[in-house]
């Protein structure tokens, strides 16, 4: 018997491409979307949820080696609402790069 494939909630293939590159090898897309489409419908927005992974995954990024080791689950991340306090930060990291272009842009 071959399982049927759920379709994946809106927002949802974008937060997996940024997560996927740094996910543990234990990690799994269907707990990952199982806990995206869970949040949505209790009333997160999808893009909180991805700017809050950016953000993340970018400050993972910046520490030292032996500390990147470690990054937890897509899901239990979610589950966390982890995306609550992250996505803020990726907002503020966003507008300052708009206005660092826009002042470079001034002649």
């Amino acid at each position: 018997m071959r399982k049927l494939r759920e379709q994946e909630p809106d927002g949802f293939a974008e937060f997996w491409d940024c997560w996927r590159p740094h996910m543990r090898h234990t990690d799994g897309r269907g707990d990952a979307r199982k806990a995206f489409r869970k949040h949505i419908l209790d009333g997160a927005d999808p893009q909180d949820i991805i700017d809050g992974a950016r953000a993340y995954i970018r400050n993972h990024l910046s520490l030292p080696p032996e500390k990147q080791a470690f990054i937890p689950l897509a899901a239990s991340w979610i589950n966390k609402e982890a995306y609550m306090d992250w996505c803020e930060k990726e907002r503020a990291y966003q507008a300052r790069i708009q206005e660092q272009q826009q002042q470079s842009n001034v002649v």
